[in-house]
């Protein structure tokens, strides 16, 4: 996925990072990641990771959870990944 990652814009990124580390909780699919470990995987810092997910939250991409650092894809972030064949 690393080479891909040159191709496309920060949002994607981050969009894209959040469906790689997702984890199966009470049959709910979250990335646990924190703000600065998806600023790492990015890379960017951490004001513009907040930004990008705040974005993606804006457009209805991912929600965010009660707790901190729990994100979910959305089924319109789904579409949108299946749109460009990285989601089946």
């Amino acid at each position: 996925m690393n080479e891909v990652l040159g191709f496309i814009n920060d949002k994607m990124k981050v969009l894209l990072i959040l469906r790689e580390h997702q984890v199966e909780i009470e049959g709910i699919k979250l990335c646990p990641l924190n703000q600065q470990e998806i600023a790492n995987h990015v890379p960017c810092g951490k004001l513009k990771a907040n930004q990008l997910i705040n974005e993606l939250i804006d457009d209805g991409y991912i929600e965010m959870m009660r707790s901190k650092g729990r994100y979910i894809i959305t089924e319109k972030g789904f579409e949108l990944l299946k749109k460009m064949s990285l989601e089946s």
